[in-house]
């Protein structure tokens, strides 16, 4: 897909990162390349802009050229706090958003999610794969601000709740090995190996 429709794409690299004893998951390297930068290579072809969700190490990707927003609370209200500040940032378009931790996406997810969007007429498209809904791998449209903002006041925070509430479309896919999440060391290790030069 080219740069031909109005999409932001909101990188989540806000999280705590419990199961990487805390260190900045967006910054860990994976075959020599830090993870937001595998997830800027992947997606910055798809759309029309990025964004970076971060609450530390603030430099570091404000290095990289894009927008960094950072959470409005010093919580860690999770990762919904980050799309509720991509979402208020943007002016119009949709906003697309992918976690930092997915070395590897297809090429053309964001121009189906797009799509499949479009065709259901939904506030919210997700990706459904083999493990069941991903809900931090989505396209949504800016209408859906207003109905997050009431969630986050509500002091709700699960980001399958809030996506459950809205017009919800899927794009359903089985190629799992694409949507590899690294969630901890042994994840990491055992990319590092099957995906080696």
């Amino acid at each position: 897909m080219q740069n031909d429709k109005n999409i932001h794409c909101l990188i989540l690299a806000g999280g705590k990162a419990r199961r990487f004893n805390g260190l900045d998951k967006g910054l860990i390297k994976v075959n020599e390349m830090r993870l937001i930068d595998h997830a800027i290579n992947n997606i910055q072809s798809q759309v029309s802009d990025i964004i970076i969700s971060a609450n530390r190490n603030l430099q570091e990707y404000e290095k990289l050229g894009f927008p960094v927003l950072t959470d409005n609370t010093d919580n860690y209200d999770g990762p919904l706090a980050g799309i509720l500040q991509a979402l208020e940032y943007i002016n119009d378009g949709l906003l697309a958003v992918i976690p930092c931790d997915m070395p590897v996406i297809d090429n053309d997810l964001i121009s189906r999610l797009s799509q499949q969007l479009s065709n259901t007429q939904a506030d919210i498209c997700c990706v459904n794969d083999q493990t069941g809904l991903q809900p931090l791998l989505a396209i949504m449209q800016k209408r859906v601000l207003h109905s997050l903002q009431q969630y986050l006041q509500a002091g709700h925070h699960k980001v399958q709740g809030w996506v459950a509430q809205q017009n919800l479309a899927t794009l359903d896919t089985h190629k799992t090995s694409s949507l590899l999440n690294i969630n901890d060391m042994n994840d990491l290790k055992l990319f590092e190996a099957n995906n080696h030069d």
